[in-house]
């Protein structure tokens, strides 16, 4: 027994050190689904930990921003409906007015409009650069009519009408003091939004077309931006929205409502633009949202609806640990010496101690 259990952690101790060595590694720069995620069975009976870390890393390896002016004449051929035609965030679509480096004025009806508010952590109103990573992240970046965008401004996303988006929801009304939300959005000019969107106060609800994209952009966000990386915040899922705080002792953005999207992810699959939306992006800026290639891994980095509502704000997730430093740590391979944060070393350690006692019997 003493030495099967001496071969065991001496194997169990081997496999931690080269497993390190391997899950720290860049990903491979690829677009290809099935070679990003080569090593998905192997994640089978990891912890929930080792899962996470392995998604943001699959998420961020070669993602390359492009620039925000960029972004205008990229998002009219990523979210093409036809050819003469932009798929819109809220409401149909609108005809095509980009033409490379020109922008023809009234013509274009459409903008850009972040899932995740500028005003959240993603924008210079949060106090990042122009051109930062999240601000022109097309997997959350889309097509709005002007209007519709402006209407929406920050609102959290959330479900305000009954299951089947044909009435005003008890809680929202509950919640107004009694007066009925709108639906659908539409704006003082006159510009309306598609059947089953709704507002009311500081809530917000696509219709059910983008329900699922929606989610899944958001869930991206928050598995992408841990505020490691330059010109970055963490970014965090919950049930209501908040900023750092000094009084709460809060450094991160939080945004929602959770529970609401983990609702919209799993009652509207991935659909088909959806997927040819994920690889253009991935042509263009170099990563993928994991989300919309392996929608099952969902719940288990963001757990459930009902377990989002039953914590409230009481906790957020992000693939970021604040209390863990960020000194260099050396080491080596056959490739010669790189170098890795704690962080990183601890996310290494955390998958391969996952892999290894799954293998356990």
């Amino acid at each position: 027994m003493a030495s099967w259990r001496r071969g065991t952690l001496g194997s169990a101790f081997l496999c931690i050190v080269s497993c390190l060595l391997a899950t720290t590694r860049p990903v491979e720069a690829t677009c290809d689904v099935d070679a990003l995620f080569a090593n998905a069975d192997a994640m089978t009976n990891a912890t929930v930990d080792a899962t996470r870390a392995w998604l943001h890393g699959i998420a961020s390896a070669h993602h390359s921003p492009v620039t925000y002016a960029a972004a205008y004449d990229l998002l009219e051929t990523i979210d093409s409906r036809d050819a003469e035609t932009v798929r819109l965030a809220y409401g149909g679509s609108a005809p095509k007015c980009r033409e490379v480096g020109a922008f023809e004025g009234d013509a274009c009806v459409w903008n850009r409009e972040h899932l995740w508010p500028q005003s959240y952590g993603v924008g210079d109103s949060s106090g990042l650069p122009y051109d930062a990573p999240p601000r022109v992240d097309m997997h959350a970046l889309v097509p709005s009519h002007a209007a519709l965008n402006s209407a929406r401004g920050n609102r959290v996303f959330s479900q305000i009408l009954d299951e089947r988006d044909e009435a005003c929801a008890e809680w929202s009304t509950a919640w107004s003091d009694g007066r009925s939300c709108e639906s659908p959005v539409s704006t003082v000019s006159g510009v309306v939004g598609d059947a089953g969107s709704a507002s009311i106060g500081g809530f917000w609800q696509p219709p059910s077309s983008m329900k699922g994209f929606v989610a899944r952009a958001m869930l991206y966000m928050a598995l992408r931006y841990d505020g490691d990386d330059e010109d970055t915040h963490d970014l965090r899922l919950a049930q209501e929205a908040s900023k750092p705080s000094l009084e709460n002792e809060t450094t991160y953005y939080a945004f929602g409502r959770l529970s609401d999207l983990l609702r919209w992810h799993a009652s509207f699959p991935v659909a088909d633009w959806e997927r040819e939306r994920n690889d253009a992006v991935c042509l263009a800026q170099g990563n993928r949202n994991p989300f919309v290639d392996r929608p099952e891994l969902v719940g288990t980095v963001f757990g459930t609806a009902d377990e989002a509502e039953a914590m409230g704000n009481e906790q957020t997730w992000s693939t970021g640990t604040r209390s863990t430093g960020d000194e260099k740590v050396e080491t080596s391979d056959a490739r010669g010496v790189f170098s890795l944060t704690r962080r990183e070393v601890s996310r290494g350690i955390a998958l391969c101690i996952g892999l290894v006692f799954a293998s356990f019997p």
